[in-house]
């Protein structure tokens, strides 16, 4: 079989994009920039589509396919994009089964079995599952956003893979379709099933006759060269079709009779799309485990952990992952994890997580202090931590599972790279294999980490490289060599997990030699006799180094920014932080990325937003790109929450990317007025609120007020512009000081007080629109004992740089600093009410602008009000302050939870006996300043996911609600007619003061 040119010429593109445009009824893109979303996974590879398709059901995938394949273009099947070997994407039709084709079809609790579609992410399927006390066994690190179709493709195995073996143990069928449009039930048959399927003319009587015929032929090879690890992901599986070929361990539906019972389901799994499209799957289920247990036995140095392995797996554990050094600093330091890692003793140079399963939480706890005793007897580590509680095993695991993100997390262009990270060896030669490759990266001068499933002899190492150069790339095809051979001695496989793809498919002929490389053709040839579905992956493929993201023809251009991105070493570099593992894919936790859980698509996701950059600064979408309006409409639905910042575990800030971004948009098309009128809100609000205000509040209100404010500026008329204050907060303090009462403003001169100071951060919103907001901080502050003075120091610049308006936030941003400075160079706390106003003084201004000390000064001083009082309680120089309600719940700001976090507010809660205070799991308000305005539908199904219910919830228990920022109060009132308070509308100062 000779492969087909990989890119379909310009005739053909014209026919597909006509033909699937009227067969397929989901969304079909053929633009440059849509392509490019979909052209990279989380391999250091990159293919570019001629088109993506988003089929919206099964009728859709079966057109889409058939079309493609009587056209010859190339397909490719794609989940959720997390490959990090390089399938998910190719020359031609990418067909994205993820936003659509999710649904869970049918369960059969009794059975335990599952039909799915390939679209359903796994967690979500086990979410599904849990009341049944079911689940589907295998559990990769990104089970959040991984589908069962991907899982299927990549034959995806995971953490507890000792006790749950791959994605093919637990495959009972699939229903699929070929490239020339057949449809096919893969289910197990007897051997009298098979025959009588192998007859006749039909392509399904062919390809079953094919099979039998290749296995026939190549039993014996099949027999001899088929390792005997378990994590094998390498090639077709016909090991299944033959007894005693290959890993033949007591694990999941293998057994040594299952020659008896062939499954054709069982080539599809691990075929990486290059067989057939899946469009429905029955899983087998598998009992959740009635306990857990975990222990983290710290080791000073890395290999001697490995080599304790043999003692440990004497034990009957589920798991044992290990964690090295860089690692374990990254998720000390990393703002995804740092609130996680607490289960670490002394400066380990390695740890090993050691899983059991129990009974029940006695037996489990039993069994891992048996483990413990164990070890500590045989001197084997020097720490033993022990989490049997729920929440503890989540926080070590979600680590764990962060694993790769925070080894590429590491600022600057050398990264931990995957092409030797998937080997897999067995346990009792895992500590010299891994030592030995130590030794060749030490001679090549190049760094490295690594991590993952120490019980299976699945190391993920990562040499660290900048595959931007030449001279490293050439370094990682050395490594590559090298590490391979090593395998090879060693009776491993090198793709144990994580597959072939581009980046080991031309090892394969080397592996398994000409006879069973030559099967493999067959196998892809009975299948797909025109070379149509994921082509150049498993057969055919190309060299490792062919198809880089960052090869020889990526050149990046010089941009000039306002940003300095010093944490990132520059603009480029910003961008490149992302590394295409999609954790801002997920869809049941957190808050990142709202836009994407409300509308699934990969243009909304921040890895979407981020390659959508790369590509336009690197020249790859044409002059211009990156200033372009397709490159501001991929921008447009970043809510610039942050919380990127926190969640993603490469820390990407794509909210100070879109306002870079935007203003490069404004310089070459001009600011929209809209633009204009939100970034001068702060400005305008001083002349109208006060006297003027209930004019401009009744004007707001007139028939065609809101008509005529979408069509000059984009806002949504259904919303309801915020009413100004008639009396600002300005005004309501000198009322106050007429009773008695005393705030500083700058400029001010007063006696000596033996009261402490304390600067008020003044923003807009408690100035002008929510007055009696600063008034009650104020009050609390006062109460506390602090003497307050006002910053007046102008505007945060948020709503600016929200706008892309970075130039005037740059310029009136290096004033706002300027004035604050003048409290932190005296070490005065400057506390702030709003969360996005804290935000940009102590992370986006400091980068923004030229005066590096000035900025590291005054975000030294910033600080919430609830984090400032909550350490001024802790520190004993306040009493505990009280509250006006016995039950509240919270709904944390997005700049809140991602640059402070909600701890401070529930540790003033709980210091409060009889006082609750809950947590809503609510992700983003969908508000998020002026995107709510803009984009009223989608705000709302923001909301509407996780925030509306539980604040719906929380008001019928008699809640009172807690929001700090003014845009989330506002969507409440919208959405729900809720009034929600700021958190210092509901607190007191305590009786007593020290």
């Amino acid at each position: 079989m000779k492969p087909r040119a990989p890119t379909p010429a310009a005739g053909v593109i014209a026919a597909l994009e006509r033909e699937l445009r009227s067969c397929v009824r989901g969304e079909v893109v053929f633009d440059p920039m849509s392509c490019g979303l979909h052209a990279t996974d989380a391999s250091h590879y990159q293919m570019m589509p001629v088109c993506v398709a988003t089929p919206r059901d099964e009728a859709d995938c079966i057109a889409a396919v058939t079309t493609a394949g009587r056209l010859g273009v190339p397909v490719t099947p794609r989940g959720g994009g997390t490959s990090l070997s390089g399938q998910t994407f190719g020359p031609g039709l990418v067909l994205d089964v993820s936003k659509y084709m999710n649904r869970v079809l049918e369960v059969n609790a009794d059975q335990r079995w599952a039909r799915v579609q390939p679209g359903v992410i796994r967690d979500l399927l086990n979410a599904e599952l849990a009341p049944h006390r079911l689940y589907f066994a295998p559990d990769p690190a990104t089970g959040n956003r991984a589908t069962i179709g991907g899982m299927i493709g990549n034959n995806a195995s995971g953490t507890r893979s000792i006790v749950y073996g791959k994605t093919i143990d637990h495959v009972l069928s699939c229903r699929v379709v070929l490239a020339d449009g057949t449809e096919m039930e893969l289910e197990p048959t007897d051997g009298d099933q098979w025959r009588q399927r192998s007859a006749g003319g039909s392509r399904a009587a062919e390809i079953y006759r094919g099979v039998g015929e290749v296995i026939a032929r190549n039993h014996d090879e099949i027999l001899a060269r088929y390792p005997k690890v378990m994590r094998r992901v390498s090639g077709y599986n016909l090991d299944e079709f033959v007894d005693g070929a290959g890993y033949t361990g007591p694990i999941g539906g293998r057994n040594l009779d299952s020659h008896r019972v062939w499954n054709l389901s069982h080539l599809i799994v691990g075929s990486e799309g290059t067989l057939a499209c899946v469009l429905e799957a029955k899983l087998r289920l598998v009992p959740l485990p009635a306990a857990t247990a975990l222990a983290i036995v710290h080791f000073d140095e890395e290999i001697a952990s490995l080599r304790r392995l043999p003692e440990i797996l004497a034990h009957p554990v589920s798991a044992v992952e290990l964690l090295d050094e860089l690692v374990i600093r990254e998720s000390l330091i990393n703002a995804a994890t740092e609130q996680l890692a607490t289960f670490f003793e002394g400066q380990p140079k390695a740890v090993l997580i050691v899983e059991v399963f129990g009974d029940d939480a006695a037996d489990a706890q039993r069994r891992i202090e048996a483990v413990v005793a164990d070890l500590k007897s045989k001197g084997i580590g020097y720490a033993w931590l022990i989490r049997t509680n729920k929440q503890g095993q989540a926080d070590v695991w979600s680590v764990r599972k962060l694993g790769l993100g925070l080894i590429s997390n590491v600022p600057g262009p050398v990264k931990g790279q995957a092409f030797v990270e998937d080997a897999c060896v067995p346990v009792e030669v895992l500590a010299e294999y891994i030592e030995r490759l130590q030794r060749v990266c030490r001679e090549l001068d190049v760094p490295t980490t690594m991590y993952a499933h120490a019980s299976v002899g699945v190391i993920h190492f990562r040499p660290r490289l900048d595959l931007h150069l030449s001279a490293d790339r050439a370094k990682m095809v050395a490594i590559a060599n090298r590490a391979f051979e090593m395998v090879c001695q060693y009776g491993g496989v090198f793709a144990g997990e994580h597959g072939d793809g581009l980046v080991r498919g031309e090892f394969i002929p080397r592996y398994y030699g000409a006879q069973l490389y030559d099967a493999f053709r067959q196998i892809k040839s009975v299948f797909d006799p025109g070379n149509v579905m994921n082509p150049g992956k498993i057969v055919d493929t190309p060299s490792m180094t062919s198809h880089l993201r960052y090869g020889d023809a990526y050149r990046p251009a010089a941009i000039s920014t306002l940003f300095h991105y010093r944490e990132q070493g520059g603009f480029q570099p910003a961008i490149e932080q992302c590394n295409g593992v999609g954790a801002c894919r997920k869809l049941d936790a957190g808050t990142m990325c709202p836009s994407f859980m409300a509308t699934r698509d990969e243009e909304a996701s921040t890895r979407g937003r981020a390659n959508g950059l790369r590509l336009a600064m690197s020249g790859q979408l044409g002059d211009g790109a990156l200033a372009s309006d397709r490159m501001k409409q991929v921008l447009e639905l970043c809510l610039a929450c942050k919380a990127c910042r926190t969640e993603c575990p490469n820390a990407v800030d794509m909210a100070r990317l879109k306002s870079e971004v935007l203003q490069m948009h404004h310089d070459r098309h001009g600011a929209p007025l809209g633009y204009r009128l939100i970034g001068d809100m702060p400005q305008m609000a001083r002349w109208l609120a006060g006297p003027l205000a209930p004019l401009v509040n009744f004007v707001a209100r007139l028939p065609g007020y809101g008509w005529l404010l979408e069509k000059l500026a984009g806002i949504d008329r259904r919303r309801a512009m915020p009413p100004f204050a008639t009396r600002t907060l300005g005004q309501l303090l000198r009322a106050r000081h007429a009773e008695g009462h005393s705030v500083l403003v700058p400029g001010e001169t007063k006696t000596a007080s033996p009261r402490p100071r304390v600067v008020l951060f003044d923003d807009t919103y408690a100035n002008y629109l929510e007055p009696h907001v600063g008034l009650s901080a104020v009050e609390l502050l006062e109460g506390c004992g602090y003497e307050v003075i006002l910053a007046r120091a102008g505007c945060c610049q948020r709503p600016r740089l929200s706008k892309g308006l970075v130039r005037q936030a740059k310029r009136d941003g290096t004033k706002t600093m300027q004035k604050l400075d003048v409290y932190a160079r005296q070490g005065l706390p400057i506390v702030c009410l709003e969360p996005s106003c804290a935000s940009a003084l102590a992370d986006d201004l400091p980068d923004l602008i030229d005066d590096v000390e000035l900025g590291r000064r005054v975000a030294g001083c910033v600080t919430m009000i609830d984090v400032f009082l909550d350490r001024e309680v802790a520190a004993g120089r306040i009493a505990p302050l009280t509250a006006v309600a016995k039950a509240f719940v919270l709904h944390g700001h997005c700049h809140q939870k991602a640059e402070f976090g909600t701890t401070a507010i529930h540790g003033h809660f709980a210091r409060l006996a009889g006082t609750t205070c809950i947590e809503a799991d609510s992700g983003c308000c969908g508000m998020a300043g002026s995107f709510g305005y803009e984009h009223f539908e989608l705000s709302l199904a923001i909301g509407g996911q996780r925030l509306f219910p539980a604040v719906r919830s929380a008001v019928a228990e008699g809640r009172t609600v807690i929001a700090c920022g003014i845009s989330c109060r506002h969507q409440l009132r919208d959405a729900l007619g809720v009034e929600a308070k700021h958190w210092v509308e509901v607190m007191q100062a305590g009786l007593e003061t020290p």
